[in-house]
Order: C-alpha cells, then structure tokens, then sequence
C-alpha cells in the first residue's frame, strides 16, 4: 500500500469517528468512555497507568475516575499484591452502560450500512477480520 491510500484512509477513518462521536448521544466525556473500553479490556489498573494509556495528565485521570465511581461505574479496590496500592476497575454497572453505548454507536453505522448496495456491504464484510486486528496493533 502506498503513503498516498494509507493516508486516505487514515482520513476515512478519522471521519467516520467523528461522524459516530456527533451522532451518539453521550453522558459521559469520550475520556471517561474510553477509560471505560480500557477496564473492559484489559482489568484493573493503577491511575497512573490509566492516565497513560489514555494520553493524559494523572490529576485529569484522577478527575475521571471520580466522575465514573460517583455513577457507579467503576470502583477502587486493593492491589492484592500490595495493599499500598489502589487500583481501578469497572463495575457491573459501567459493563453494562459501556454496552449499551456500543449499542447505541454501532445502531449510528448500521443504518449507514444498510444504505450501501450488497456489494458494498460485502466488501466490508470481508475486511471485518482485518479491521478487528487493527484494533489490536
């Protein structure tokens, strides 16, 4: 693939996100929704971890995490391994509202998928397993 279609789409993908962030209805700031995706993923963690992994300042980290336990949708709790420490992890309740904000994003794209011609639609089909790597990297 060359620089000039990887950067074409880069910028389809760019758009599309935007496009899903102004069209979903949200309660809760992107950050504390992607914190959210990330306790999902990947378990507990330490603050600081969390505010690295998310791109920003550990006292903004801090903020978030104080939003989302006042909702209920995370709590704080012991490291097993050392008792000094306080990790953060999702609650039930933020594993669900995280599920039905994914809900509400991808009912955003499956009415615009079900505009595109069976060919379209099959074409992208036959990428999903590329696009879910891509996730991962």
């Amino acid at each position: 693939m060359n620089d000039d279609v990887r950067r074409e789409l880069a910028v389809a993908f760019m758009e599309l996100v935007l496009l899903a962030v102004r069209e979903r209805p949200r309660q809760l700031s992107l950050t504390s929704l992607s914190t959210l995706d990330t306790l999902d993923r990947t378990g507990a963690r330490r603050i600081t971890e969390l505010a690295a992994v998310e791109g920003v300042a550990q006292p903004s980290m801090t903020a978030v995490v104080a939003q989302v336990e006042r909702a209920g949708l995370v709590q704080r709790r012991r490291d097993p391994d050392d008792a000094r420490v306080v990790m953060v992890a999702i609650s039930d309740a933020g594993r669900e509202f995280l599920h039905q904000q994914r809900q509400l994003g991808a009912a955003a794209f499956a009415s615009r998928l079900e505009a595109l011609d069976d060919q379209d639609q099959a074409e992208l089909a036959a990428v999903l397993p590329i696009l879910r790597r891509l996730r991962q990297v």
